[in-house]
């Protein structure tokens, strides 16, 4: 009988565990963004939001090798679905402000964001993606 219990047990696990990632897969957006500082290159997987005038993804730690590669070299590409798009990176300063792209991250995530917020001891630091500026030509 116990061992009925414990297969039981190991299929509802199992059940669960499937259904989550499916989930996740159908609700959680994730993007590569692709940095490079001198020899280093550098393609964290991301969560992103969007609102009218940016897109925003986040460090989830200050200490992150990739960050200082994007104070150094703010020109990125991200890469969202099939598309390669490059911005220009402005990385947050310090100064207030990263409450709105919380409330933004929160919005679209929910209790991942909460979770991710609780497991990783988070201090993130917001980094606002642009279009570059167009170069102009003589």
């Amino acid at each position: 009988m116990s061992s009925r219990k414990s297969i039981l047990g190991l299929g509802i696990c199992v059940a669960l565990a499937y259904a989550g990632v499916d989930w996740v897969e159908k609700n959680v957006e994730v993007v590569t963004l692709h940095v490079s500082s001198g020899a280093n290159d550098y393609y964290p997987r991301l969560f992103v939001v969007d609102d009218d005038r940016a897109v925003w993804i986040r460090a989830e730690r200050p200490d992150r090798l990739w960050l200082k590669a994007v104070r150094d070299n703010p020109d990125v590409t991200l890469s969202r679905g099939e598309h390669d798009i490059p911005y220009h990176a402005q990385v947050w300063n310090g100064d207030g402000g990263h409450y709105y792209v919380d409330r933004l991250f929160r919005a679209k995530y929910g209790w991942i964001d909460r979770a991710a917020a609780v497991i990783w001891s988070r201090d993130a630091v917001p980094i606002k993606l642009t279009p570059p500026e167009p170069v102009a030509s003589d």
